[in-house]
């Protein structure tokens, strides 16, 4: 019985290659280049690789600065966090946001409904991702049990994260 290798070694490097999502069965050359020397191997996955492995790391990172902005009531490190432009959607009422000072003053003027809140406990899941862009169900817990969940749809910058779109989820 022959092996796969068998089969495989006696065709030149092009027919080698292994074709990947580009579209009409050409490769993709952002994911997997065409190699002169014959390398056939999954050298060229690295970038995906690191994508999916390091999403949720990046996801918790950007929730830990979050949470410790609210913490520390800092409306602009909190409006640093938002994408402009932004999308709140809750139920009934969607809110555009155009401009930093918005998430500034919002957050500002909410304050009061955290009174006595110093520390916060979050659950991040990661629901879906792309490149550039993932999705997050946040639970976020204090005085002892959840307390608010939300939906974060965030986008890529060039200083990590930000909230592109917000949903309240039951």
């Amino acid at each position: 019985m022959e092996s796969f290798d068998e089969h495989l070694l006696p065709l030149n490097a092009t027919q080698r290659q292994v074709s990947v999502a580009g579209g009409c069965g050409e490769p993709d050359a952002s994911v997997h280049r065409f190699d002169p020397t014959g390398d056939t191997g999954l050298s060229g996955l690295r970038p995906i690789v690191d994508f999916v492995t390091n999403t949720p790391d990046k996801a918790d990172l950007f929730f830990e600065r979050y949470a410790a902005a609210l913490l520390a009531r800092d409306e602009k490190a909190i409006a640093e966090l938002y994408a402009v432009p932004s999308l709140i959607l809750f139920p009934g009422n969607s809110i555009p946001v155009s401009d930093a000072k918005q998430t500034e003053k919002f957050f500002a003027a909410s304050w009061s409904q955290y009174e006595g809140v110093d520390t916060v406990d979050k659950e991040v899941v990661v629901m879906g991702e792309a490149p550039g862009s993932l999705w997050a169900d946040v639970t976020w817990s204090y005085g002892g049990r959840p307390r608010e969940r939300f939906c974060y749809q965030l986008i890529e910058a060039s200083n990590g994260y930000q909230i592109a779109v917000l949903t309240p989820l039951q």
